[in-house]
């Protein structure tokens, strides 16, 4: 099991800002990393071509965030330099959902073998 604090990001962005979202992260990622917080997984559902829209409930990308504190996203949030970068993520951002999740052991839901 790994240790720290867990979060699960559901990411919906704005029509064409996923360039302008690796940008933000790429300035908040320091950010993250003086309050002890990590990208852990940056996932993307898998989008056929050609095919139907995609359902507006997907989100765009799924974070998988590590604290080494249950104080560290607060920080974050506090910290002057991400309070900047309110107004840029607004501009990217529809909606974003976060979740904080637990890393279970799989053996709690499988037997061995």
């Amino acid at each position: 099991m790994i240790g720290g604090v867990f979060y699960l990001a559901l990411v919906y962005l704005n029509p064409g800002q996923q360039d302008a979202l690796r940008r933000y992260e790429n300035l908040a990622l320091p950010v993250f990393r003086r309050h002890g917080g990590r990208f852990e997984r940056i996932l993307s559902p898998v989008r056929g071509t050609g095919g139907p829209p995609p359902d507006p409930d997907e989100p765009d990308e799924i974070h998988l965030l590590r604290f080494e504190t249950a104080e560290g996203l607060a920080a974050v949030r506090q910290d002057p330099e991400m309070v900047a970068l309110s107004p840029l993520r607004r501009e990217i951002v529809r909606k974003a959902l976060l979740v904080r999740v637990d890393d279970v052991p799989l053996e709690r839901y499988f037997k061995p073998g």
